[in-house]
């Protein structure tokens, strides 16, 4: 940015020249900063807000990383989508930053150039700091949410990005560019098919794959949940007769918070009291709980109260249809 010594003399001459309209000169100046590049390594950094919705305001972080080398000035050079966003205006970053130096935005081409400084009589700092907030309204929802499609740090002959240090050193900075931004609606979700399907030989539970489930949206978190009417919490379990149908809702949540479900239904094809599962309740199913009668578990249990007695026997009456 400015060359050594700015803090003690060059820091009047500089601001004269851009406060009386010389913007040449400030470019000229801050351009001939590159040739000085080098000095300690640091980071400047772009970072928001992870979630935005058309129409909603979007923040973005001008940041000096940690750990600088007490750092007085900063200077970077952007671009974004201006299709996708529109420039609102810039707002001052955090303390010490509180000398604005240039400002220049383009919203047809989607530039930005601006530097920024601390005043001589503040302390430098050492990094972690805001120097600059820009605001930006979503116009749409981007192709993707990768974001050197929406907002970056670009290449610029006349203002690089360069951070000085107390000693008037220019410094070319490692770029840190954004995180994913999340810009849209809700996510969407798409649940396979019903699920139809018969026990195994002389049981009332099914065990059966769902199908997968499928969700899309914008942002690299989507967490996916369920919730099945029996209460059950392991999609796996069986799917008793009992409680047929079982609804699975499906949910995905995005990093935002914001949700979207769809449901799901499992029917498990079983006749009640046709233990014997040949379509029809006969003797062979009154057989089969007459043999078991009295006893615990799947096996003549009709009514899917874990145990064989005269229930049982009076649901296959009921039911009967030889």
């Amino acid at each position: 940015m400015l060359q050594s010594g700015w803090r003690s003399h060059m820091f009047p001459r500089f601001m004269t020249g851009c406060m009386t309209g010389c913007m040449s000169c400030c470019l000229a100046l801050l351009a001939s900063a590159s040739a000085f590049a080098g000095g300690t390594p640091s980071v400047l950094q772009l970072k928001t807000n992870r979630c935005a919705e058309v129409g909603q305001d979007l923040i973005v972080d001008v940041r000096v990383g940690p750990n600088a080398p007490n750092i007085v000035g900063v200077q970077s050079s952007l671009q974004y989508d201006a299709s996708v966003l529109h420039f609102v205006g810039a707002e001052p970053g955090d303390q010490p930053f509180d000398l604005p130096i240039y400002f220049s935005a383009s919203p047809v081409d989607g530039f930005i150039d601006m530097a920024v400084g601390i005043s001589p009589t503040n302390q430098p700092t050492t990094g972690n700091v805001v120097a600059k907030r820009l605001r930006f309204t979503v116009l749409r929802v981007p192709a993707d949410c990768t974001p050197d499609e929406l907002i970056q740090f670009r290449h610029n002959t006349k203002i690089r990005n360069l951070l000085t240090d107390s000693q008037g050193t220019a410094i070319l900075p490692a770029l840190a560019a954004l995180n994913e931004i999340n810009v849209g609606a809700a996510p969407k979700i798409t649940v396979p098919p019903d699920v139809v399907g018969t026990p195994a030989y002389n049981t009332m539970t099914l065990f059966t794959s769902v199908g997968v489930v499928t969700a899309s949206g914008c942002g690299p978190v989507l967490r996916l949940s369920f919730v099945r009417s029996d209460g059950e919490t392991n999609i796996s379990a069986g799917y008793d007769r009992i409680n047929s149908p079982v609804t699975i809702t499906w949910t995905v949540t995005d990093e935002c918070g914001r949700s979207t479900s769809d449901t799901q239904r499992v029917f498990v094809n079983v006749i009640l009291g046709d233990l014997s599962q040949d379509g029809r309740v006969n003797a062979t199913d009154l057989a089969l709980v007459l043999n078991s009668f009295g006893t615990t578990g799947t096996a003549g249990d009709v009514d899917g109260n874990g145990f064989v007695d005269a229930s049982d026997i009076a649901q296959i009456l009921n039911a009967w249809n030889p």
